[in-house]
């Protein structure tokens, strides 16, 4: 019962971080000096359809949020690959976006939480009632291991006029369950960067 306890425990500790996304490397132009972005092209790299669309949609949802115009990619053309350079300037040059906004998979980290051995006092009360009478026993109970995976996701903005990368970030976050939420959560954390550094 104590080490279930335990294994509870620790998954709603790391449940509770289920959703933060948090950015752990940036980088920005120091030199551009073009102004916020007004029409923004969202590009979400990816083999499933259906999660690109969820993660565009929500991002678009962010940005229209912060007051800017932006457009999911597979509005302007399916099946989008990063590598396909052609098809990612048709669906620039479709949009009339004057910003693009890329994020693509780096690497899924697999990763193991440790939770400590824990002293567990089992009481046990003698014949005869009293303070002296009552004998306990400590136990240690076994450290639980818990597995989950941690994803990093590279999200770049680039100027639309001569292809020219104005904002750059890593960020990590926990593999999600739910992606709709986790990409709506995504979202905010990089709009909220952008917004930070006078992009958007």
């Amino acid at each position: 019962m104590k080490r279930s306890l335990q294994v509870l425990v620790l998954v709603l500790m790391l449940s509770a971080c289920a959703t933060d996304t948090r950015i752990t490397n940036s980088w920005r132009e120091a030199g551009y000096a073009g102004g916020r972005f007004q029409r923004v092209l969202v590009m979400g790299f990816g083999d499933d359809g259906a999660i690109r669309r969820v993660f565009e949609d929500q991002f678009v949802l962010a940005l229209q949020a912060a007051g800017v115009t932006a457009i999911p990619s597979y509005s302007q053309v399916s099946g989008l690959s990063e590598s396909d350079l052609p098809a990612v300037r048709e669906a620039v040059a479709r949009s009339g976006a004057d910003g693009v906004l890329t994020t693509r998979l780096v690497g899924i980290d697999k990763r193991i939480a440790v939770y400590p051995s824990q002293p567990m006092v089992v009481p046990y009360v003698g014949y005869r009632r009293g303070f002296y009478n009552y004998y306990s026993s400590v136990m240690m109970t076994p450290p639980t291991t818990y597995n989950y995976d941690i994803v990093t996701l590279e999200t770049n903005l680039w100027q639309v006029v001569g292809e020219h990368l104005v904002w750059s970030g890593t960020t990590e976050s926990f593999a999600p369950t739910d992606v709709k939420a986790a990409s709506a959560t995504f979202a905010e954390v990089i709009v909220k960067a952008l917004r930070g550094q006078g992009l958007l």
